[in-house]
């Protein structure tokens, strides 16, 4: 049978339509994924989109340094809701709470303290007065019965990150079982590594905003507890955690040993300013 004179031009025609949208499909997926993480490593930017996908709208200019704790972290009264990274419909509560006495402050002459309380009965006690920032001494575990000292105390948001430049310490972890606190069940130490990543856009269900990303890495052990995993955390100035890529903390390696990885997305704050006068 003769082909029409036709057939071959439309052929070549469709084969190149088809290239023409492949390349274009390509590019496009480049600009919602690739280029919003310009400038981060290969490896940061695979964890953050593998458990916090969407939420990077690409590089922010002018944030400025988390030169001090307490300008990234407001020390208030509040409850936020984050949702998870994978699935922002479930939700978990951290809530921050003013306490009486301070972690190192006498019963004669207490200090007004902090502490955050997290999913699943932990509460971490907090204290600003280390070089590091916002750090927590100590933390109480009431559903396995369980106290954590740490010493030095762990960096909740470390004052003075440059970024590029990690930032180290090797905390001793001793676990106490409540009721018998004259010998520590588990004992060990766990190396922690800050690193600030710079600057970056990002959008959570709570909104937009321009944030410093930390990664923050655990090597160690305690007992019987393997502690080694990464968070990465972006904070935004006069707001806290935006965001973070994994939920535990030394603690939470102790007591539960899990691997779970679950991102968190903020989706709402209700904050109490316990700072103002009657």
């Amino acid at each position: 049978m003769t082909k029409k004179p036709g057939h071959h031009f439309h052929l070549f025609f469709a084969m190149a339509a088809s290239v023409v949208f492949f390349m274009i499909s390509q590019a496009s997926f480049g600009l919602t994924t690739d280029d919003a993480f310009e400038g981060m490593a290969q490896d940061d930017a695979q964890h953050i989109q593998n458990r916090l996908p969407g939420i990077v709208i690409g590089p922010a200019k002018n944030v400025p340094l988390l030169d001090d704790a307490k300008d990234w972290w407001p020390l208030k009264e509040a409850t936020m809701t984050y949702g998870h990274g994978n699935d922002h419909a479930k939700s978990e509560t951290v809530v921050v709470r003013k306490i009486t006495r301070a972690p190192g402050s006498t019963l004669k002459d207490p200090i007004d303290g902090w502490a955050l309380e997290l999913p699943g009965g932990t509460t971490r006690y907090l204290t600003t007065n280390d070089p590091y920032g916002i750090v927590s001494p100590s933390a109480l575990n009431k559903s396995y019965s369980v106290i954590i000292e740490l010493d030095p105390a762990e960096p909740i948001v470390h004052s003075g990150s440059k970024p590029g430049t990690p930032a180290r310490r090797t905390t001793k972890v001793d676990v106490y079982n409540v009721g018998s606190m004259k010998s520590t069940a588990y004992s060990g130490t766990v190396d922690c590594t800050w690193t600030d990543l710079g600057g970056w856009r990002v959008k959570v269900p709570m909104g937009e905003y321009d944030t410093r990303l930390v990664k923050v890495e655990y090597n160690g052990s305690v007992g019987p507890a393997s502690v080694n995993g990464s968070n990465y955390v972006f904070l935004a100035k006069g707001k806290g955690v935006i965001a973070y890529s994994d939920g535990r903390d030394i603690s939470a390696f102790i007591i539960f040993n899990l691997d779970d990885d679950t991102g968190g997305v903020l989706k709402s704050v209700d904050r109490k300013d316990t700072n103002k006068k009657k």
